[in-house]
């Protein structure tokens, strides 16, 4: 009863923090940005789409700037909604609905849990709307879709490849003498139970145990942590997890009283307290994909029902000496040589890959990249926030010109070219998921 009732003031409470745009209100498009929580890769990747649909003029200079704010509004050419689950799956339920029930043409779903809903939810209708995702994990594990061509029609979007084997070379190479370690997921998320097989099962390769704890909820994972050290272990290995990822902090507060290391197969933990992350970054160019699918989508030139899965893989090392000091660990040389993030003090070095790898996708030219190269090393801590990186906006609306240029569109175009299914890769698809079974 108390449970129905809590579940009902949420909707409530949520439906009245919109401001009541429709498709009803204009003849314009209405775009529906979802997301699990205000996580730094979402952001990031939220940040990129705007872009395109700015490139692509869909939204102009000024109207981005408001959107920076993170608000919904009625634009010259499009709505936009926005949801912001708050890492709570209750109310993921309530922003897909909300954001069907203001009219929304189309969904744009950042994180798997988001994902997830947004199909299930759309399964039934009798034109489902469509489903355009970016920064999920294995969409197949998920439920989301079977292969990359066989999948429901109205889905499509870009999934994000996890480099486990990498990155638990990579956290070997801090203690090659790991034979304990512990790892904590949720058992809610499709991603997190992924990833903490995939990480028993490596371990177990290399000879090393694993103990596995299960959480619903932030509020399990001090007590998790706790049990996890009680067993001795040496270090945790966190998954690619939402929920473990917003307790974080928590997380990392058991460990060091502890004074155990916490590796995390994403870069961007070691802003929330971990030592090492290993593992997929570029959540700007997962952005700027699910971007360019809207964008054709939007002017009537993507197909989403033949568009295929996109999936994207990409590698990182971060470092996080501050919390090394603290645990009174040195970091190896080796890792400090690899970091791509490197957190000191009261700043953070990016590599090349991440800083001018980005700004290069952004559309930067060589005198740009040049001077970029003098602010890599030292850009202060608190100007990263939870790993999201920006950029003042007059150089942002520079880029954005830039990214209009002919050899840019023509790779946007040869890209939206190559997500195609034939018939050909829909029977090969099928053959293999039948081999499978």
């Amino acid at each position: 009863m108390f449970r129905k009732l809590s579940l009902l003031l949420t909707a409530i409470l949520l439906l009245s923090l919109l401001p009541g745009i429709s498709a009803q209100d204009d003849d314009n498009p209405t775009i529906a940005i979802l997301r699990f929580g205000p996580i730094g890769s979402a952001t990031t990747a939220e940040s990129a789409l705007l872009d395109v649909l700015q490139v692509y003029g869909f939204i102009n200079a000024e109207e981005r700037m408001s959107l920076m704010e993170g608000q919904d509004f009625i634009g010259e050419n499009i709505n936009i909604v926005r949801g912001d689950a708050n890492y709570d799956l209750p109310s993921a339920n309530v922003i897909v609905e909300a954001a069907l029930d203001q009219g929304a043409d189309v969904l744009v779903a950042f994180t798997t849990p988001v994902a997830q809903i947004a199909v299930n939810t759309t399964l039934d209708q009798d034109e489902p709307t469509p489903v355009i995702f970016g920064g999920v994990y294995n969409p197949y594990r998920a439920g989301i879709a079977e292969a990359a061509c066989i999948k429901p029609d109205h889905v499509t979007g870009t999934e994000s490849v996890q480099p486990y084997d990498e990155a638990f070379q990579i956290f070997l190479m801090q203690n090659p003498d790991l034979k304990l370690v512990g790892t904590i997921y949720s058992s809610n998320e499709a991603s997190g139970i992924y990833g903490a097989e995939r990480i028993s099962e490596i371990g177990e390769s290399l000879g090393i145990t694993v103990e596995s704890v299960a959480v619903t909820s932030v509020s399990d994972l001090r007590a998790a942590a706790q049990s996890l050290v009680n067993m001795g272990i040496e270090a945790l290995v966190l998954p690619s997890d939402y929920t473990v990822t917003n307790g974080l902090p928590i997380i990392a507060a058991a460990a060091n009283d502890n004074a155990i290391p916490v590796f995390q197969a994403t870069t961007g933990s070691i802003f929330q307290g971990a030592t090492l992350g290993a593992g997929y970054w570029q959540h700007f160019e997962q952005g700027r994909r699910a971007g360019l699918m809207l964008a054709a989508w939007l002017n009537g030139e993507l197909d989403i029902a033949a568009t295929a899965i996109d999936s994207h893989a990409g590698m990182a090392v971060s470092v996080n000496m501050n919390a090394a000091s603290e645990l009174g660990i040195d970091i190896a040389e080796e890792l400090i040589e690899k970091a791509d993030f490197l957190i000191q003090d009261e700043s953070v070095a990016l590599s090349e890959q991440i800083g001018l790898g980005m700004l290069r996708k952004m559309g930067a030219n060589e005198a740009i990249l040049q001077a970029a190269r003098g602010f890599m090393d030292t850009i202060p801590l608190e100007d990263m926030g939870r790993g999201q990186f920006t950029i003042p906006p007059e150089l942002a609306n520079f880029l954005i010109e830039s990214r209009r240029a002919e050899e840019f569109m023509a790779a946007d175009a040869a890209y939206l070219a190559s997500l195609q299914c034939t018939e050909e890769m829909i029977a090969e698809q099928q053959a293999a998921l039948d081999a499978a079974e």
